[in-house]
C-alpha cells in the first residue's frame, strides 16, 4: 500500500508545478517565425527571458520582433494556456 501512497504524492507534486516555454514572434524577410524554448518553472522567469529575448530581436535584428508569450504546459507535452504580449 506503501508505494501506491508515494507515487500517488510524487503525482500530485508533479502535476502542480507549472512549467512554462517563452515564445517570441519575429519577422524573417516576411516570413512570420516563432523562437520557443525554455521550461521556466515560474512564470515570472519565463516572463523576464521573453522580455529579454524580445529585446534583443528588436535591439540588434532591426525590430523585427513583434510579440512575446509564456506558454503554460500540460501533462502530455502540450500546452496548456497562452500568457500572450504584443
Amino acid at each position: 500500500m506503501r508505494p501506491i501512497l508515494i507515487v500517488s504524492v510524487a503525482v500530485f507534486l508533479l502535476s502542480s508545478c507549472s512549467r512554462y516555454d517563452a515564445e517570441v514572434g519575429y519577422y524573417e524577410g516576411e516570413i512570420r517565425k516563432w523562437d520557443i524554448w525554455g521550461d521556466f518553472g515560474s512564470l515570472e522567469e519565463c516572463r523576464d527571458a521573453a522580455i529579454a529575448r524580445f529585446n534583443h530581436y528588436n535591439r540588434n535584428q532591426d525590430g523585427r520582433a513583434f510579440s512575446w508569450a509564456c506558454l503554460k504546459k500540460n501533462m502530455s507535452g502540450g500546452y496548456k494556456s497562452r500568457h500572450r504580449y504584443e
